[in-house]
């Protein structure tokens, strides 16, 4: 069972760390869009990279919370069986 849980804490710190680089992404490039020098042709990328690292964001709290229920059910069966 340790190694379960070992293996679950492990899992908890990979998964705030994504989310974590992923915002820091995110805050970093809306800090060079936002800047007076920034040019407008690569400013209109930025404002697309930004979309996307929000959209992955968005979709990763999507994909931890299937996975958790998943995990929920296999300890259910488990239990049941």
């Amino acid at each position: 069972m340790k190694d379960r849980e070992e293996m679950t804490d492990t899992i908890e710190v990979l998964k705030k760390g994504i989310k974590n680089q992923l915002e820091s992404a995110t805050v970093t490039l809306q800090l060079v869009h936002q800047s007076d020098d920034c040019p407008e042709n690569i400013s209109k990328i930025l404002y697309n990279q930004i979309g996307a690292l929000v959209f992955c964001d968005e979709e990763l709290d999507k994909l931890y919370e299937c996975l958790n229920l998943l995990d929920s059910l296999i300890v259910f069966s488990k239990i049941v069986a």
